[in-house]
């Protein structure tokens, strides 16, 4: 079934095709009694503007492009919750799509995205290579969230991961912890990812005068009860964020009672289950990610990408207390 098109309205209100058009974009030389008309007959046919074909010949869709890496990873949501905020601000209507965490994908669905012509694209956790990123810049004015590029025309939007752990170290020696086991990120992080969060780990710890402790993912490995043994833990990760405090109440501790849990990144669940995290907020980045691409938009240019660094956030909740016996 073909849609209803203006010569359809047209014929349905009495009137002639080129009065449907003026109706349709808001022209103020149409009467109140002929654009009722037609606004009436438009409800019964179902008719809806193209607003593609609309756009194109204006110049402007209207629509930007967006590829989450993954709708798997609940950081992705709330990344999209800010990214779709700051569209609706500005009138402006969001394609979404993903690559599930796969480069292959996510290359075939760029294409994709590019071949509807939107008035540009942000990119969030994009795995492809950096080359096939500038030539999709190419095209359209591209923003990237949570990747660093070496680009002069990709507006960059990242957190300061090593500035969360330091904050969570910080914290967590604020609150009178001196063993504080940190537990890395897993293989699905990437290997420079998970250097980087350590290294962090391992300078705040000995910035504060303490011995670093880097344990596997997973099941916390070494002696959790008895002298010497941790009485906190930094998991990084969102994934090894859940692991670690599902493995601890395993391991019969108690949290925070035995032993503290701050996680860098904000695994599923962390709000309602009290867990004290240290991030950027991701919102926070979705947002500033769409405001910077829109400010392109209408600047009219894919050249003079920005980058922007967003501060970690210390959300303290209920994983987190001093060490047992120095609590008043």
């Amino acid at each position: 079934m073909s849609h209803p098109t203006l010569e359809d309205v047209a014929a349905r209100a009495g009137v002639s095709r080129a009065l449907v058009s003026l109706v349709m974009r808001g022209s103020p030389k149409v009467g109140k009694e002929r654009r009722e008309a037609v606004l009436k007959a438009a409800r019964e046919l179902g008719y809806r503007p193209n607003v593609m074909a609309r756009g194109l010949a204006a110049g402007r869709t209207g629509i930007v492009g967006v590829l989450l890496g993954d709708l798997h990873e609940p950081v992705y949501a709330a990344i999209h919750d800010g990214l779709a905020a700051a569209a609706a601000r500005r009138s402006v209507r969001v394609l979404l799509t993903t690559g599930g965490g796969r480069p292959a994908r996510e290359r075939a669905a760029v294409e994709q995205l590019l071949d509807l012509r939107p008035d540009g694209m942000v990119l969030a956790g994009p795995r492809i290579a950096a080359a096939e990123i500038e030539r999709a810049a190419a095209g359209c004015p591209v923003a990237v969230v949570g990747r660093s590029l070496r680009s002069d025309r990709v507006d960059q939007v990242t957190g300061d991961d090593a500035a969360a752990v330091e904050r969570a170290v910080a914290r967590l020696v604020a609150l009178g912890h001196r063993r504080v086991a940190c537990l890395d990120a897993g293989p699905g992080s990437g290997r420079p990812a998970r250097d980087a969060l350590e290294r962090a780990y391992r300078a705040a710890m000995e910035a504060a005068g303490l011995a670093p402790a880097v344990r596997p993912p997973g099941e916390p490995a070494g002696p959790w009860h008895g002298p010497g043994a941790p009485t906190a833990v930094l998991a990084l990760g969102d994934s090894t964020g859940t692991a670690a405090l599902a493995a601890l109440y395993r391991a019969g501790l108690s949290v925070p009672g035995d032993v503290s849990l701050i996680v860098h990144g904000d695994p599923p669940g962390a709000a309602a289950a009290g867990v004290t995290t240290a991030a950027p907020p991701p919102r926070e980045l979705g947002g500033l990610a769409m405001g910077a691409l829109l400010d392109r938009i209408d600047a009219g240019t894919t050249a003079g990408g920005r980058r922007i660094t967003v501060p970690p956030v210390v959300t303290e909740r209920a994983t987190t207390a001093p060490p047992r016996g120095t609590r008043g």
